[in-house]
């Protein structure tokens, strides 16, 4: 079965607006969201996290050097994939990225929201989750700008949760 995927264009515009800004900070914002056509949000949502360890937290040669992975189930349904800051007391702190499954009558919404990260790492991660919810398995999508330039937890400015 084919997988649709659909980016809502005004979502994408504002998130374009970022990018003549000029610094490495984006300001805190939604990224597309995605619309999976004939999708289960658990296995979406399975499939993005064990990516997103395996890709973006791998203790051997992690990309977010300081940041913890965790996962939220809502009554309303919507899973949520939220990626915080270590503190220095290697506790979890600041959300620095967010990811909703929310389930659809035909499909799964998916939106993605940057917090902290600085802009390349947001956009690549954002590139990456589109191409996993499309049924991608590897870490280094078709078309995909390596970030081995970018690695590191470097974050923005801080925000209110």
């Amino acid at each position: 079965m084919k997988i649709l995927l659909k980016v809502c264009a005004a979502t994408a515009l504002a998130t374009l607006g970022a990018c003549g800004s000029g610094t490495d900070n984006a300001p805190v914002s939604q990224g597309p969201a995605m619309i999976v056509k004939g999708s289960n949000p658990t296995q979406l949502f399975a499939n993005v996290s064990r990516l997103i360890r395996a890709c973006w937290l791998n203790p051997r040669d992690p990309v977010l050097t300081k940041h913890v992975f965790s996962a939220e189930a809502a009554t309303d349904g919507v899973t949520k994939i939220v990626i915080n800051e270590l503190t220095a007391d290697g506790k979890s702190g600041l959300k620095a990225f967010s990811i909703n499954f929310k389930p659809l009558n035909d499909g799964t919404r998916i939106t993605a929201q940057n917090h902290r990260l600085i802009y390349g790492l947001s956009q690549k991660l954002n590139s990456d989750i589109g191409y996993w919810a499309q049924g991608g398995a590897s870490c280094d999508g078709p078309g995909s700008a390596p970030v081995s330039n970018l690695r590191g937890s470097v974050s923005g400015p801080r925000v209110s949760q």
